[in-house]
Order: structure tokens, then sequence, then C-alpha cells
């Protein structure tokens, strides 16, 4: 795919270390009518990915389970949960 071509959310986010970024990416070009497959070769061709993204979205298959309409994943949501008790709880 020409990087002409691509959208701008891609081009401006080359660099997904994290499982937020790329849950972001792919909800969005879910939206935009790509289905699984495609909407995982655009990232995986246009962007630098961490090893934790590779793992847990790509390897696990977790991407073929996503939608444009889901919330927050529930292991990012108990990532969040979890740092935001130790935030409050044990402000040290």
């Amino acid at each position: 795919m020409d990087d002409e071509y691509l959208p701008d959310y891609i081009k401006e986010n080359y660099n997904v270390f994290d499982r937020f970024k790329f849950d972001y990416l792919f909800k969005r070009l879910l939206a935009d009518g790509y289905d699984h497959e495609e909407a995982k070769d655009i990232i995986m061709y246009n962007c630098a990915l961490s090893a934790l993204v590779l793992q847990e979205r790509m390897h696990n298959e977790y991407y073929l389970e996503m939608s444009a309409s889901d919330t927050i994943a529930p292991d990012l949501l108990q990532m969040y949960r979890e740092e935001f008790s130790k935030a409050v709880y044990n402000p040290n």
C-alpha cells in the first residue's frame, strides 16, 4: 500500500509499542471498513511493533476478537485498575 493512500492516523503513529495504541489503530481501521486481516496487515506493514504487541495481539490472535465498537480491552482495563489503585492507595 502506498503511503499516499494510508490514513493519517497510521502515518502519525508509526511506533506501536503498547497495546493501547495498537487497539486504537486497529479499531479505527475496522471502523473505516477494513476487515480484520486487512487491518492487521496494514499495521504490520507500516508500523514498528513491540514484542509485547506482537505476542499479545498478533500471535495470540486477539485481534480477531476485536470490533470497532469495543470499549477498552479486558486485559488493559485490569492493568489500568491495578495501576490506578497503586497510585491512589500507595502514593510513595
